[in-house]
């Protein structure tokens, strides 16, 4: 085949994929275009409902938070959509809430209850 018509394919299909959007869909949940929010919460010892410092919190491997000594805790670039937050803490089992987290929101948990280990 001779080169112009290879230069003429190569060009046609990067015009083509151009007037495409690129190849990329533009669906929000495609990977790389992500909406964001928060969530808020506190972590409790399901016995005595007293606050558990300086556990952690997290939303999948990559958003964490430690809590304070109230227990409380931020969560902020959680990706939007139901989310599942756990907490762990030394000397307690992990413990676990669904938080539905909407866009540039930040979404209040009730509790999350860890029971000590027995």
């Amino acid at each position: 085949m001779p080169s112009y018509k290879l230069s003429f394919l190569a060009l046609s299909f990067v015009l083509l994929l151009g007037a495409n959007g690129g190849g990329c869909s533009g669906d929000p949940n495609h990977i790389g275009v992500q909406d964001f929010g928060g969530v808020t919460g506190r972590v409790i010892d399901a016995n005595t409902n007293k606050p558990i410092g300086n556990a952690l919190v997290s939303v999948g491997a990559t958003v964490t938070a430690t809590t304070d000594a109230q227990g409380g805790f931020t969560l902020s670039k959680v990706p939007v959509g139901t989310q599942e937050v756990d907490a762990s803490a030394a000397g307690y089992q992990t413990g676990s809430l669904q938080a539905k987290v909407k866009k540039d929101e930040v979404t209040p948990l009730d509790y999350i209850k860890l029971n000590p280990i027995q």
